[in-house]
């Protein structure tokens, strides 16, 4: 039974030759067109192009800021402003317990009153023994007196007139004494140097406040830059004012601004090892959601190689 169906299989392809050829050669005919046409889409496929910008990280800053300290010793005896709050130039931002710096000024002020009228009592003196000793030659001429009796009335007006000069000296000691002690005062308060946000506050109301540690920090919040250090030698050579920069921020995913180099300190300092250069760069624009010290970063498009 089998083999009468395998005979009839041969018989069949045997009449029907053309009909294999033909399917053959559709399969090799296919086979060639889809070849070609991979080895097409392989020729399309554009070359990739190096990618030639210099990547950096940097951090965020106002243009324009104040970092205060207080520059005198002493207990923190009024806060006058918030983190967060507008400030104008001039305004008071907090004092400290100020009452020895005032019994300073005040000590100051009684000793400058005290020379100033040594000074004029002097000078009275002075005066008297100047017009006496006018007399006193004015009745030599005549013979009235010995010369003994004038040249002791001019010994008496250089004393006073010496008197007086040392009354004036100490004078101007005791009026430096009181501008320092003056100048003391003042800074006992802080005073906001320009126009912005108070973005930091490190104090609290009876708190010690040592000299040189920042206390409060203020950014004028109108326009910001990115700031990096971390370029070095090789990179910075390549790198001129006014390349392209494209800015990208680790604590706004998807965010990108473009933006420009502003600035390259021509000084380099010696960081991790290598000597880096400080670049700065202007975005061409901003976004509410960034913030002083945020973490940028950086892909500077230079125009060297």
């Amino acid at each position: 039974m089998v083999y009468n169906q395998l005979s009839s299989i041969r018989i069949w392809v045997k009449q029907h030759k053309w009909i294999s050829f033909l399917v053959v050669g559709a399969f090799a005919a296919a086979s060639g067109w889809l070849w070609q046409g991979r080895q097409a889409e392989k020729k399309e496929i554009p070359a990739v192009k190096a990618d030639k910008r210099i990547l950096s990280e940097g951090i965020v800053f106002p243009v324009r800021y104040a970092q205060m300290v207080m520059p005198v010793d002493g207990t923190v005896g009024q806060i006058l402003a918030q983190e967060g709050d507008r400030v104008t130039e001039g305004q008071p931002l907090l004092r400290l317990v100020r009452r020895d710096y005032e019994a300073r000024v005040g000590s100051a002020g009684s000793d400058v009153a005290r020379a100033a009228a040594a000074v004029e009592q002097a000078r009275v003196n002075w005066l008297d023994a100047e017009r006496e000793l006018e007399r006193q030659e004015r009745l030599a001429k005549v013979g009235a007196i010995s010369k003994q009796q004038l040249d002791q009335a001019g010994t008496a007006t250089e004393r006073n007139h010496a008197a007086l000069a040392q009354a004036q000296a100490d004078l101007v000691t005791q009026q430096a004494r009181l501008a320092e002690a003056e100048g003391l005062y003042n800074k006992t308060e802080l005073r906001s140097p320009i126009n912005g946000t108070i973005a930091y506050l490190d104090v609290k109301l009876g708190e010690h406040a040592a000299i040189g540690s920042v206390l409060v920090r203020i950014a004028d919040e109108t326009s910001w830059e990115v700031r990096s250090d971390d370029l070095t030698e090789l990179a910075i050579a390549k790198i001129q004012t006014g390349n392209p920069v494209q800015l990208t921020f680790d604590g706004i995913p998807g965010l990108e601004i473009p933006g420009k180099v502003k600035f390259i300190r021509p000084y380099g300092e010696k960081k991790r090892g290598d000597i880096t250069y400080t670049v700065t760069i202007a975005p061409e624009r901003w976004d509410d959601r960034l913030r002083w010290n945020m973490t940028a970063q950086i892909a500077i498009s230079p125009t060297r190689d």
